[in-house]
């Protein structure tokens, strides 16, 4: 192996000083975590798809927005997710059945600029969509009541979420994500 010039060196020091300094902050803030199991794994993919609200929302005077989505292979249970997100979050291992992942769907209302930025990860509005409108077997519709956010565009997104809150498992890491995303304008 050849050795390493004086910047290399001195570089490589460095990182690894920074990597131990940090190591201790790091695992304290995710010991929690380490000892649960992810869970088990999908044999298919769960689908979701955002149904309404569509492009824009007139508010006049209403407090909340609802949210509904169509789902596939999915077993929803929002009936069985933890209390606390807080808490609980990946508190409990995924659990399927008949090859679904078993949970729940998360709406996010989160402000973009008219220039497409995003200026935080924090949402305007969230909700959880307890409802279940329709179903068959695992495919159905869901919807749940978000406080509405003050006028102005947001991204809406909606993701299945396992039952400590935990975006689901996917059964491969090239299949496409269990959410969906949409530009609203809120009047």
């Amino acid at each position: 192996m050849r050795p390493l010039n004086r910047i290399s060196r001195r570089v490589a020091i460095a990182t690894v000083a920074a990597l131990s300094l940090a190591a201790p902050a790091a695992a304290i803030g995710v010991a929690a975590y380490i000892d649960t199991p992810m869970g088990e794994q999908p044999t298919v993919n769960p689908q979701v798809r955002l149904l309404n609200p569509l492009a824009a929302v007139r508010l006049r005077g209403a407090t909340t927005i609802t949210v509904q989505v169509a789902y596939k292979d999915f077993d929803n249970r929002p009936d069985l997710r933890t209390p606390n997100a807080g808490s609980t979050l990946g508190s409990q291992s995924q659990v399927t059945t008949e090859g679904r992942v078993q949970g729940h769907v998360h709406a996010y209302f989160q402000p973009i600029t008219t220039d497409g930025s995003i200026p935080s990860a924090s949402p305007s509005s969230f909700c959880v969509l307890t409802t279940i409108v329709s179903s068959q077997g695992y495919d159905g519709i869901a919807e749940g009541t978000c406080p509405a956010p003050a006028p102005g565009l947001y991204r809406l997104s909606v993701e299945m979420q396992s039952n400590s809150h935990v975006s689901v498992l996917k059964n491969g890491p090239q299949a496409v994500p269990s959410s969906d995303t949409r530009t609203v304008r809120v009047y």
